[in-house]
Protein backbone atom coordinates (compact mmCIF):
# COMPACT_ATOMS: atom_id res chain seq x y z
CA UNK A 1 0.00 0.00 0.00
CA UNK A 2 2.90 2.50 0.49
CA UNK A 3 3.16 5.07 -1.84
CA UNK A 4 -0.34 5.06 -3.04
CA UNK A 5 -3.05 7.56 -2.82
CA UNK A 6 -6.79 6.52 -2.78
CA UNK A 7 -10.49 7.22 -1.12
CA UNK A 8 -13.06 5.64 0.62
CA UNK A 9 -16.42 6.18 2.16
CA UNK A 10 -15.44 9.89 1.83
CA UNK A 11 -12.38 9.22 3.67
CA UNK A 12 -8.75 10.70 2.42
CA UNK A 13 -6.27 8.11 2.71
CA UNK A 14 -2.57 9.55 3.35
CA UNK A 15 0.23 6.08 3.16
CA UNK A 16 3.36 7.19 3.81
CA UNK A 17 6.11 6.98 1.31
CA UNK A 18 8.70 4.19 1.15
CA UNK A 19 11.70 5.14 3.41
CA UNK A 20 9.46 8.15 5.07
CA UNK A 21 7.59 8.41 8.33
CA UNK A 22 7.02 5.44 11.17
CA UNK A 23 3.10 6.02 10.27
CA UNK A 24 1.41 3.66 8.30
CA UNK A 25 -1.62 6.06 7.14
CA UNK A 26 -3.51 9.03 8.49
CA UNK A 27 -7.02 9.91 7.60
CA UNK A 28 -8.40 12.85 6.21
CA UNK A 29 -12.36 13.60 6.65
CA UNK A 30 -13.54 16.33 4.91
CA UNK A 31 -17.01 16.26 6.28
CA UNK A 32 -16.82 16.77 10.28
CA UNK A 33 -20.55 16.92 10.83
CA UNK A 34 -21.34 16.93 14.52
CA UNK A 35 -19.03 14.92 15.96
CA UNK A 36 -17.23 16.73 18.89
CA UNK A 37 -13.81 15.63 18.53
CA UNK A 38 -10.69 17.36 20.41
CA UNK A 39 -9.78 20.14 18.30
CA UNK A 40 -6.59 22.16 17.84
CA UNK A 41 -6.73 25.69 16.23
CA UNK A 42 -3.70 27.19 14.41
CA UNK A 43 -3.25 30.16 12.64
CA UNK A 44 0.20 29.42 10.98
CA UNK A 45 3.37 31.99 10.29
CA UNK A 46 6.18 31.15 8.04
CA UNK A 47 9.40 33.92 9.08
CA UNK A 48 12.79 32.54 9.87
CA UNK A 49 12.85 33.71 13.31
CA UNK A 50 10.19 34.80 14.62
CA UNK A 51 7.21 32.74 16.83
CA UNK A 52 4.40 33.88 14.29
CA UNK A 53 2.20 30.78 14.53
CA UNK A 54 -0.87 30.96 17.21
CA UNK A 55 -2.37 27.61 18.44
CA UNK A 56 -5.30 27.00 20.55
CA UNK A 57 -6.35 24.11 22.03
CA UNK A 58 -8.64 22.64 25.15
CA UNK A 59 -6.66 22.37 28.44
CA UNK A 60 -4.44 25.02 27.87
CA UNK A 61 -5.50 28.87 29.77
CA UNK A 62 -4.12 31.12 26.81
CA UNK A 63 -3.15 30.30 22.96
CA UNK A 64 0.59 30.13 22.47
CA UNK A 65 3.18 31.49 19.91
CA UNK A 66 5.50 29.67 18.40
CA UNK A 67 8.50 29.62 15.57
CA UNK A 68 7.28 27.57 12.75
CA UNK A 69 8.88 24.71 13.23
CA UNK A 70 7.66 24.10 17.52
CA UNK A 71 4.85 24.53 16.34
CA UNK A 72 4.62 21.65 13.74
CA UNK A 73 6.64 19.31 16.62
CA UNK A 74 4.15 20.39 19.23
CA UNK A 75 0.72 19.95 16.94
CA UNK A 76 2.12 16.60 15.99
CA UNK A 77 2.69 15.75 20.69
CA UNK A 78 -0.92 16.68 20.73
CA UNK A 79 -2.32 14.19 17.62
CA UNK A 80 -0.14 11.91 19.42
CA UNK A 81 -1.62 12.76 22.99
CA UNK A 82 -5.13 12.74 21.81
CA UNK A 83 -6.00 10.36 18.43
CA UNK A 84 -8.90 11.32 16.49
CA UNK A 85 -8.81 15.05 16.12
CA UNK A 86 -9.43 17.71 14.41
CA UNK A 87 -6.84 20.00 12.67
CA UNK A 88 -7.98 23.67 12.10
CA UNK A 89 -5.52 25.73 9.98
CA UNK A 90 -5.62 28.83 9.11
CA UNK A 91 -3.69 28.86 5.68
CA UNK A 92 -4.71 27.87 2.37
CA UNK A 93 -5.76 24.04 1.58
CA UNK A 94 -6.81 24.06 -1.56
CA UNK A 95 -6.60 25.38 -4.94
CA UNK A 96 -8.95 26.26 -7.72
CA UNK A 97 -7.93 26.98 -11.12
CA UNK A 98 -10.21 28.10 -14.06
CA UNK A 99 -11.18 27.26 -17.72
CA UNK A 100 -7.88 28.82 -18.67
CA UNK A 101 -5.50 26.74 -16.60
CA UNK A 102 -5.02 29.86 -14.51
CA UNK A 103 -5.82 30.42 -10.66
CA UNK A 104 -8.69 31.83 -9.59
CA UNK A 105 -11.04 32.37 -6.27
CA UNK A 106 -12.21 28.89 -4.86
CA UNK A 107 -15.95 30.77 -3.53
CA UNK A 108 -17.68 33.96 -3.27
CA UNK A 109 -15.59 34.72 0.28
CA UNK A 110 -12.56 34.92 -1.32
CA UNK A 111 -13.32 37.72 -3.33
CA UNK A 112 -11.10 39.94 -1.72
CA UNK A 113 -8.11 37.76 -0.55
CA UNK A 114 -7.34 35.30 -3.33
CA UNK A 115 -5.08 32.20 -2.15
CA UNK A 116 -2.91 32.61 -4.59
CA UNK A 117 -1.49 36.28 -4.23
CA UNK A 118 0.08 37.88 -1.22
CA UNK A 119 -0.38 35.88 1.97
CA UNK A 120 -2.18 33.95 0.42
CA UNK A 121 0.77 32.64 -1.03
CA UNK A 122 2.81 32.34 2.49
CA UNK A 123 0.06 30.62 3.90
CA UNK A 124 0.00 28.23 0.95
CA UNK A 125 3.91 27.73 1.16
CA UNK A 126 3.43 27.52 5.04
CA UNK A 127 0.57 24.96 4.99
CA UNK A 128 2.43 22.46 2.09
CA UNK A 129 5.64 22.07 4.34
CA UNK A 130 3.13 21.97 7.78
CA UNK A 131 1.56 19.34 6.64
CA UNK A 132 4.66 17.09 4.85
CA UNK A 133 6.57 17.68 7.52
CA UNK A 134 3.68 16.63 10.28
CA UNK A 135 2.88 13.47 7.85
CA UNK A 136 6.85 12.41 8.71
CA UNK A 137 6.05 13.17 12.56
CA UNK A 138 2.87 11.20 13.43
CA UNK A 139 4.15 8.06 15.24
CA UNK A 140 0.49 6.21 14.82
CA UNK A 141 -2.66 5.43 12.69
CA UNK A 142 -4.78 8.32 13.16
CA UNK A 143 -7.87 9.90 12.00
CA UNK A 144 -7.64 13.68 11.46
CA UNK A 145 -11.03 16.03 10.35
CA UNK A 146 -9.02 18.72 8.55
CA UNK A 147 -10.10 22.29 7.61
CA UNK A 148 -9.31 25.45 6.59
CA UNK A 149 -10.07 28.59 8.74
CA UNK A 150 -10.18 32.03 6.71
CA UNK A 151 -9.98 34.65 8.91
CA UNK A 152 -10.03 37.65 7.18
CA UNK A 153 -11.62 41.39 7.11
CA UNK A 154 -9.83 42.63 10.30
CA UNK A 155 -9.59 46.24 11.37
CA UNK A 156 -6.95 45.85 12.61
CA UNK A 157 -3.61 43.98 12.94
CA UNK A 158 -4.22 41.23 15.73
CA UNK A 159 -1.70 38.84 17.55
CA UNK A 160 -1.46 35.65 16.44
CA UNK A 161 -2.28 33.99 19.56
CA UNK A 162 -5.51 35.91 19.43
CA UNK A 163 -6.70 34.46 16.07
CA UNK A 164 -5.97 31.21 17.28
CA UNK A 165 -8.25 31.95 19.96
CA UNK A 166 -11.33 33.22 17.91
CA UNK A 167 -11.35 30.12 15.64
CA UNK A 168 -10.90 27.53 18.22
CA UNK A 169 -13.81 29.26 20.06
CA UNK A 170 -15.81 29.98 17.19
CA UNK A 171 -15.30 26.70 15.17
CA UNK A 172 -18.42 25.00 15.72
CA UNK A 173 -20.95 27.77 15.51
CA UNK A 174 -19.37 28.21 12.30
CA UNK A 175 -20.63 27.13 8.85
CA UNK A 176 -18.26 25.80 5.97
CA UNK A 177 -18.36 27.98 3.04
CA UNK A 178 -19.11 26.65 -1.00
CA UNK A 179 -16.69 26.03 -2.69
CA UNK A 180 -16.55 25.61 -6.91
CA UNK A 181 -16.61 22.07 -8.43
CA UNK A 182 -12.88 21.40 -9.38
CA UNK A 183 -11.46 22.82 -6.30
CA UNK A 184 -8.35 20.43 -5.44
CA UNK A 185 -6.05 20.10 -1.80
CA UNK A 186 -3.01 21.70 -2.09
CA UNK A 187 -1.38 17.84 -1.47
CA UNK A 188 -1.81 14.90 -3.12
CA UNK A 189 -1.71 12.80 -0.35
CA UNK A 190 -5.21 14.60 0.71
CA UNK A 191 -7.58 12.97 -1.08
CA UNK A 192 -10.47 15.86 -0.47
CA UNK A 193 -10.91 19.36 -0.35
CA UNK A 194 -11.12 20.33 3.38
CA UNK A 195 -13.86 22.94 4.12
CA UNK A 196 -13.22 26.72 4.78
CA UNK A 197 -14.99 28.39 7.38
CA UNK A 198 -14.77 31.86 7.47
CA UNK A 199 -13.78 33.87 10.73
CA UNK A 200 -14.61 37.42 11.44
CA UNK A 201 -12.49 39.78 14.29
Amino acid sequence: MKGTTTARSGLGFLAAEAGGSTNDMIFFKTNIGEKHYPHLAIDLGYSRSKPTSGIMYEGIDQPMELEFGNAISTVAQWIDRNGTCILIIEAVLSTFHNESGNPDFRGDFEQRRGWYYGPGVVTFAAAMRFLQVLRQLIASDVLVFLAEAFLSFKKTRSRHSNDAMIIFNRFWHTYPEEMKAGTEPILDFIAGVPSVRVFHE
